[in-house]
């Protein structure tokens, strides 16, 4: 998933990388043998492209958000559907706030 909302920021190569082996399901040889690299490069990319992804997400929380307003909106839904409108429409104050 942060791949979908970072990967912009890596490199080509990174998100090539990371798609073959996580979208693709290459092993770290057929990646190597694909780009041209040791099996040893793959996984020292892959590594440090994951660890841009996790510092992306600490720093942005965009996933965080992301998955905090699924849950209000599960929320507010149930609101709606009790026909508690007052209530649904402070959630939805509170997250157009933040």
């Amino acid at each position: 998933m942060l791949t979908d909302i970072y990967g912009s920021l890596l490199t080509e190569k990174q998100l090539e990388i990371l798609s073959l082996y996580f979208y693709e399901d290459c092993s770290l040889f057929e990646i190597s043998e694909i780009m041209g690299i040791t099996r040893q490069a793959v996984h020292d990319v892959i590594k440090r492209s994951l660890n841009l992804l996790e510092d992306y997400e600490n720093k942005l929380a965009i996933y965080s958000k992301l998955l905090e307003n699924r849950d209000k909106e599960k929320e507010i839904k149930s609101m709606l559907s009790e026909n508690r409108v007052d209530e649904a429409l402070q959630i939805l104050h509170e997250i157009v706030e933040n």
